[in-house]
């Protein structure tokens, strides 16, 4: 007669019931900023060891202080949102999910995986150095793994990330592998890889207008994952041109000593005062926390009560008309560059991504592809150019 069988133990979530404590997250004020956007917070969590092992690090994001003040609930919302989406998502180019926590005032964090910094951040400190476009090899490298990324969430996850920008690309190390995050207002594609809004009233393409494709600008009711593929060709613009689309003639009056009135008080604003966050939309901004923002955690929560409002510049009325009669448009490449041929798939890239019609731009799938071949033979370039 056999024996009869135990009932099997799934040892595994023993342990971690056993061994692992309720995560908790401490005030805004003691934890270091990465990064903000409208509405929302980005954290470093650095974590106790267990066990006597040493735990990574995890960045968390959380509506701020004055959003949850104003009780408007889209924020969190979002956030609800972005999580639900990432625990379905496993890819090496996605943010990594680790956890939702739920606060005792009802206000949800998520936890995800930490990186080094963002192409945005990296981009800025490129342009405030005058250090020219980034290598190619690096916007090679971020081309590879956001395409690689973009292919996953269209052909698998069905998914429209919505909100493509140079900040909500992540970089580990010297862009040793590069992450898409922010999925807050990420729309489901059907069937045929599109939404109709026609049929589909309830959704809303949120992103941000300065990255935004034609036909969103132009309201068509039906869109696909082709409107993310104009939104990457602008990231493409950013390594290149090292601005946000359609603000070169902005930050180049900026920067023009001609226009300064040395006998006015009033102070040049400078780039990195300008807000590209379009009011109501959500960017997930991870940069590297500085001396300034570790000072500003020492500080009481109210500091975080105004992350998400950056103050308007005195910029005219004919320069913001101008900016935001180019959304949706390919912006022009700075002529001041000399792009070595390094760059020439890149640029021709730049241009087949930023197609006014949809059906002219490539799939992601085709990008890697493409790009597959070329990657090795531009790293080769670039670091005999080095030498």
């Amino acid at each position: 007669m056999d024996t009869p069988r135990r009932k099997l133990r799934n040892l595994h979530m023993e342990n971690v019931q056993n061994n692992s404590t309720p995560i908790r997250i401490p005030p805004s004020p003691m934890l270091k900023t990465l990064g903000h956007g409208t509405g929302v917070s980005v954290y470093r969590l650095d974590r106790s060891p267990k066990l006597g092992r040493i735990r990574s690090p995890w960045a968390v994001k959380r509506i701020t202080q004055r959003t949850r003040a104003k009780k408007d609930p889209v924020y969190n919302d979002r956030i609800i949102h972005e999580a639900a989406i990432l625990r379905k998502l496993n890819h090496p180019n996605i943010v990594g999910f680790r956890g939702v926590i739920k606060s005792s005032e009802g206000v949800d964090a998520l936890a995800l995986e930490m990186c080094s910094t963002s192409l945005g951040s990296i981009l800025e400190e490129r342009h405030d150095e005058d250090l020219g476009p980034l290598p190619a090899k690096h916007t090679f490298k971020m081309i590879m793994d956001i395409a690689h990324a973009l292919d996953f969430l269209h052909t698998e996850a069905r998914l429209l990330h919505g909100d493509l920008k140079s900040f909500n690309v992540l970089v580990k190390g010297e862009f040793e592998i590069c992450k898409l995050c922010d999925f807050g207002v990420s729309l489901p594609l059907d069937e045929n890889g599109e939404i109709n809004f026609h049929k589909n009233p309830h959704l809303q393409y949120v992103g941000t207008q300065l990255w935004s494709p034609p036909e969103i600008m132009d309201e068509v009711e039906i869109i696909d994952s082709k409107a993310d593929i104009f939104s990457f060709g602008l990231i493409i613009y950013e390594t290149l041109a090292l601005v946000p689309p359609h603000t070169l003639e902005l930050d180049a009056a900026f920067n023009s000593s001609s226009i300064i009135d040395l006998d006015s008080s009033q102070e040049l604003p400078q780039r990195k005062q300008l807000n590209y966050t379009d009011e109501g939309h959500t960017s997930a901004v991870h940069a590297q926390p500085d001396e300034s923002s570790a000072k500003e955690c020492a500080d009481d929560a109210s500091v975080y009560t105004d992350e998400d409002d950056t103050k308007e510049n005195d910029i005219s009325d004919y320069s913001l008309t101008h900016v935001e009669q180019a959304y949706g448009t390919r912006p022009p490449l700075p002529v001041a560059f000399q792009l070595s041929d390094d760059y020439n798939c890149v640029v021709e890239l730049f241009y087949l991504c930023t197609n006014a019609h949809s059906e002219d731009r490539p799939a992601a799938r085709t990008i890697w592809q493409c790009f597959e071949n070329n990657a090795a033979n531009v790293a080769a370039a670039s670091d005999a150019a080095s030498d």
